[in-house]
């Protein structure tokens, strides 16, 4: 969950400094498998973790109004 919210706020940082930022795929993928398997597959995973998080839309799928992880234990 800390590295969810410090990739999502991180990119909230970059964007009010007017930068590009965007974390290394494989660690949003770990992060959407593990908090958000509902999550669509087979997309980008930055731009989807953003999606799972309510920030953006992506194509065909409106952006979330709420969502919640799932922080379940996993055996």
């Amino acid at each position: 969950m800390g590295v969810v919210e410090i990739l999502v706020h991180m990119h909230d940082v970059a964007a009010g400094l007017n930068l590009t930022w965007s974390p290394p795929a494989d660690l949003c993928g770990a992060a959407l498998r593990r908090l958000f398997p509902s999550a669509p597959a087979g997309r980008e995973p930055w731009p989807t973790l953003q999606w799972a998080t309510g920030r953006l839309a992506l194509p065909g799928l409106p952006a979330l109004t709420s969502w919640r992880w799932d922080g379940t234990p996993r055996g």
